[in-house]
């Protein structure tokens, strides 16, 4: 085997640990990213239950002690504005964590991406040089 067959299997070994480190470290990363988003969800539902709870139990409560017709029709339309209202607030509670989740991985991938694009560019640039050095020396 030559010695610039050598430098080529070498360099190639050399890339593929780089890229193995990158994605194994992007793979990490993401990881964290789904446990601290199956956390924050798991928390957010949570509190929405408790708090749909809480109003449900004000509203049977306020419902014993109507006198009229008209209590009870602004009790379970207080009810009503106030279950939208939770229910509106959560969508986008929801929504915002499952945007900085994606938003993190997103990063995460192209901070990988990028990690191996510049280990790629360097082993060529070295490769390049010591390929030329090999011709020279050959020569």
């Amino acid at each position: 085997m030559r010695k610039s067959e050598k430098a080529a299997t070498r360099d190639a070994a050399e890339l593929q640990a780089h890229l193995s480190e990158a994605w194994s470290q992007q793979f990490g990363r993401s990881g964290e990213t789904y446990g601290r988003l199956f956390a924050t969800m798991r928390d957010e539902l949570t509190g929405f239950v408790q708090r749909r709870l809480d109003t449900n139990l004000a509203a049977v409560h306020d419902w014993w002690e109507c006198r009229s017709f008209n209590e009870a029709l602004a009790v379970q339309q207080r009810w009503l504005q106030s279950s939208v209202e939770q229910y509106v607030d959560q969508s986008n509670r929801i929504i915002e964590t499952c945007r900085l989740a994606a938003t993190d991985i997103a990063e995460t991938a192209q901070t990988a991406t990028e990690a191996a694009t510049k280990a790629t560019t360097e082993r060529r640039t070295s490769t390049h040089r010591s390929s030329v050095a090999d011709f020279k020396q050959a020569a």
